[in-house]
């Protein structure tokens, strides 16, 4: 009989001997699933019989009728995701070390808002950690609660959570890039989708979308925030596992890219020569020295050593901090005849300082004074850091070793500085070919040199 016509038979039947029905022909009759009718048992007329249940068919019928006659409907199916009552199961593996795993089911929402539930296993314990089965089944009953109470985490909040209990383990400039990236650009998508529902193919496509409008720089921060929060609600529980694994950052399509120039001498001099002290000294100081912009106006004179200069710490934000990493900190010799130029800019306890004492705001000095003197000279310049790969460049061409190099620009890999700060220019490729040629075509060369 089609569930149409059953559901006519029944609500004529209310001057019929009473009947009672069973839960699956509840389900059968309202359109819904077992466990929304158990769910509801309060809201229907149910009889028990020891751990039987049964429904008045009768009553039923005129409850329906009176929401149908009232134009009320049915309460849907579950439209957030609840946690069905369940005490899971528990089994030992292993041969020589016995551990203790639970399975139990868990409800997904799947993308277009249907609920699919999974069969989750999770690793309990070791026996010795988990002697009786009873203690494996409490283990396993926390494990539930636990989900139960993150079943409906949303992304907001699981960031709130992993920045109070992952933020004092980063230094203040790592975490700071990461609560800009999650606000700038991940919160406005994922913040108040639930975690459970965030699934591959959206972060996916989340990056692609954004790959019109930023850089890969941007995308690679987009990428690695959503790998830290969703991987550490992972870790903790919440999520069989981290949808972000092996996430590829697709081409970039658009945005804004920074440029990075190497100068030449001549151009380092020219700029200098535009900019009035201290930024005039710093310009030379940092094509000298490849330091970083937060790490040369965090200089103090106390941190020199005659012409020993130790490099372990930097301003960001306007905060003093400590340097990125620990082969950041260093000691680099400066030259004599810059040295000395340093000196005339006056005592104080910062090298590079403003006028009332404090260290020099970079971003400001960047604005004000470096950008529109290179604008004027015709030189295109993507900011502080465009000395640090300048400097990079000219030692690689001076034939240093490239250990050297990263010793001086204080990386803890030697092919970082070869892989993203040094570029190969027409420069460097000429006198290489020029050899091949000389070797091919000896007579023309010969022809030159007698001319």
């Amino acid at each position: 009989m089609k569930k149409s016509h059953r559901r006519v038979l029944i609500l004529q039947s209310a001057d019929n001997s009473r009947a009672l029905l069973s839960v699956a022909d509840v389900a059968d009759l309202l359109g819904v699933s077992g466990s929304w009718v158990r769910r509801h048992i309060n809201e229907l007329p149910a009889v028990r019989v020891g751990r039987i249940i049964r429904f008045d068919a009768e009553l039923l019928s005129e409850q329906l009728r009176a929401r149908i006659e009232s134009g009320k409907s049915l309460k849907p199916e579950r439209t957030t995701m609840l946690f069905r009552y369940q005490r899971g199961h528990v089994f030992q593996r292993g041969t020589r070390a016995k551990v203790w795993y639970g399975m139990f089911r868990e409800d997904i929402r799947k993308p277009d808002g249907q609920i699919e539930r999974h069969l989750r296993k999770v690793r309990l314990g070791t026996l010795a950690e988990l002697p009786t089965k009873n203690a494996a089944r409490n283990c396993l009953l926390e494990h539930l609660r636990v989900s139960s109470t993150t079943a409906d985490m949303s992304f907001q909040e699981l960031t709130e959570r992993w920045e109070k209990a992952e933020g004092a383990t980063m230094k203040n400039s790592t975490l700071s890039h990461y609560q800009h990236t999650l606000r700038a650009y991940v919160l406005a998508t994922f913040g108040k989708r639930k975690i459970a529902a965030i699934n591959r193919e959206e972060i996916q496509n989340f990056l692609t979308e954004q790959a019109r409008k930023y850089s890969e720089s941007s995308l690679r921060s987009m990428r690695v925030v959503l790998a830290l929060t969703l991987g550490w609600a992972t870790d903790c529980g919440w999520l069989p596992k981290n949808p972000c694994t092996r996430i590829k950052l697709p081409k970039r399509t658009g945005g804004r890219k920074v440029v990075r120039t190497v100068m030449t001498p001549k151009q380092v001099k020219a700029i200098a020569e535009k900019l009035e002290e201290p930024y005039a000294t710093l310009v030379l100081f940092l094509a000298a020295s490849g330091l970083r912009i937060g790490e040369a106006v965090a200089l103090r004179w106390s941190d020199f050593n005659g012409n020993v200069l130790r490099v372990e710490r930097r301003i960001f934000d306007g905060e003093v901090d400590a340097v990125k990493s620990k082969t950041s900190e260093r000691s680099l010799p400066v030259d004599p005849a810059l040295l000395e130029r340093m000196k005339k800019l006056g005592s104080g306890e910062w090298v590079f300082r403003s006028r009332t004492g404090t260290p020099i705001n970079p971003g400001n000095a960047l604005r004000r004074y470096l950008q529109p003197a290179a604008k004027e000279l015709g030189i295109s310049l993507g900011g502080w850091h465009d000395f640090r790969h300048t400097l990079t460049t000219t030692l690689r061409r001076n034939g240093v070793h490239p250990k050297v190099i990263s010793g001086i620009l204080g990386h803890a890999k030697v092919n970082l500085a070869m892989d993203v700060y040094d570029r190969a220019t027409v420069d460097d490729f000429q006198r290489p070919i020029a050899d091949v040629v000389k070797q091919l075509l000896p007579s023309c060369y010969q022809k030159e040199a007698t001319a």
